[in-house]
């Protein structure tokens, strides 16, 4: 594995570029990018992993936008509310952060990519891990719409 400190940026190149990293449901997903940042897309769900750890919003959001604006270009950002799932690995060497930065840079980055406005997503969910690489991977998708007295 290789790895770059670049400022406030700790990141390394991916190695497993399988196309079957993912499954949802039992079908597998075609992961789109080569460099730092990969995504699919199941349905209206997006997943996307990010071999880099910051919590700086500007240098998160150049990466994201970037892959979005060459690579990935099917999504478009919607109306509506939105479920968010961040999940931070770390290494044991890698800088620690707070998960409510990297949230905020990966929510900043997501902005008119999947939804227009951050105030979208009504269910957050960040958890922090000890893996084999620093990486960020998230899930977004729309809510299901519930009526009055539902409980989820």
């Amino acid at each position: 594995m290789m790895v770059n400190f670049d400022s406030d940026v700790y990141h390394c190149r991916m190695t497993d570029q399988d196309d079957v990293a993912h499954r949802h449901g039992g079908l597998a997903q075609k992961w789109t990018g080569r460099g730092k940042v990969q995504a699919a897309m199941y349905g209206d769900e997006l997943n996307l992993r990010v071999d880099a750890l910051t919590t700086q919003t500007r240098r998160f959001k150049a990466l994201i936008g970037d892959f979005f604006r060459l690579e990935f270009k099917r999504v478009r950002p919607k109306y509506g509310p939105y479920e968010v799932v961040i999940e931070i690995q770390r290494t044991e060497h890698s800088p620690v952060h707070d998960v409510d930065n990297v949230a905020k840079a990966v929510l900043d980055a997501l902005t008119g990519v999947v939804f227009h406005d951050d105030s979208q997503v009504e269910k957050l969910l960040v958890t922090k891990t000890v893996g084999e690489r620093a990486r960020i991977s998230v899930t977004a998708r729309p809510m299901a719409r519930q009526e009055v007295g539902e409980f989820a």
